[in-house]
């Protein structure tokens, strides 16, 4: 039991270890530190022109964050080597799903599959380490356990922010509609409102739908950049909003009163989720009521009457 307990334990402070890691390589590749850097190289620059080849080259060598210069190139030559064995169907849904979570840590699917094989590699050790320790079953058992945590870790990672992407997206979905509608209700086009929304929010549906304009600006079809923008992020608010558009534009509707239409639809559906979601907090709410509350009610109410009653029945 002492040895499942610090098996226990050390897995715990593994996991912590490389949430604070993770947290770390994400907090060095924002930009709070290099514009601050970028700033002090100029002024240095300005003040003593002499020494403007050294700082130039001190400026390349500041350009990119340590995660992008060290980290990054390690683990994207590790998931080059084990890409090769990689089907190159698990690469692209891969590559899919990072981009709809926003590609973070700057990842791409080589780079999470190096990411991955870490997480094995530490998992493994983790598993040898406890092996030599103590060749028991509960020692067995505890680190089949954080092997699999280790293999699953990354992908349920992945997952989650996929998921927290889609529901952003998703909640600012009517808003960007209403945006639509007005726009071409003050007489811009279609296209023109799409560009026009696109310049203005810096959400991400902004963000996509000024990609839509600009696959257009490349020659693609409307039709064809609209299906690319369902395909891409993959929410069945968006596709069916994009059939509609297809289907008003390919029967000549009015594009506006279409646009009015699904913003309200998405809306009502948005409150209906809402009210989904209200419905199951009771039954959430029964866990920590059953394990935390309970017992400390109890504990309280029943806890100063237990000595004089053991002190009764001796």
């Amino acid at each position: 039991m002492q040895i499942l307990t610090q098996v226990v334990v050390a897995s715990l402070a593994m996991l912590f270890g490389l949430g604070i890691l993770i947290f770390a390589i994400y907090r060095i590749g924002s930009d709070e530190i290099n514009p601050r850097l970028r700033t002090f190289i100029t002024d240095e620059q300005v003040g003593s022109p002499k020494l403007i080849g050294r700082n130039s080259s001190q400026s390349r060598e500041l350009s990119g964050s340590m995660s992008s210069r060290l980290i990054l190139p390690f683990l994207k030559r590790i998931g080059n080597f084990f890409s090769r064995f990689t089907p190159k169907n698990a690469i692209e849904d891969i590559r899919h799903r990072l981009y709809i979570a926003g590609n973070p840590l700057g990842m791409g699917p080589i780079e999470f599959y190096g990411v991955r094989l870490a997480f094995i590699l530490i998992g493994s050790g983790a598993f040898f380490i406890l092996l030599r320790s103590n060749f028991a079953r509960n020692t067995i058992l505890a680190g089949i356990l954080l092997l699999i945590t280790c293999f699953f870790f990354p992908m349920i990672w992945l997952g989650m922010m996929t998921r927290a992407k889609q529901k952003e997206i998703q909640k600012d979905l009517p808003s960007a509609l209403d945006m639509l509608s007005v726009c071409v209700d003050a007489g811009l086009g279609f296209d023109q409102a799409l560009q026009r929304v696109g310049e203005q929010w810096k959400t991400r549906i902004a963000t996509e739908l000024g990609r839509v304009v600009t696959e257009m600006e490349m020659g693609l079809s409307r039709r064809d950049a609209l299906r690319n923008l369902a395909n891409r992020l993959n929410i069945p608010d968006l596709s069916s909003f994009v059939a509609i558009i297809i289907q008003s534009e390919q029967l000549g509707s009015s594009i506006a009163d279409t646009l009015h239409a699904q913003a309200d639809q998405m809306r009502v559906e948005r409150r209906f989720r809402a009210q989904e979601q209200a419905r199951t907090v009771p039954i959430k709410m029964l866990i920590p009521l059953a394990f935390l509350i309970f017992p400390a009610i109890m504990a309280v109410l029943i806890g100063p009457a237990i000595p004089p009653l053991l002190d009764l029945f001796k």
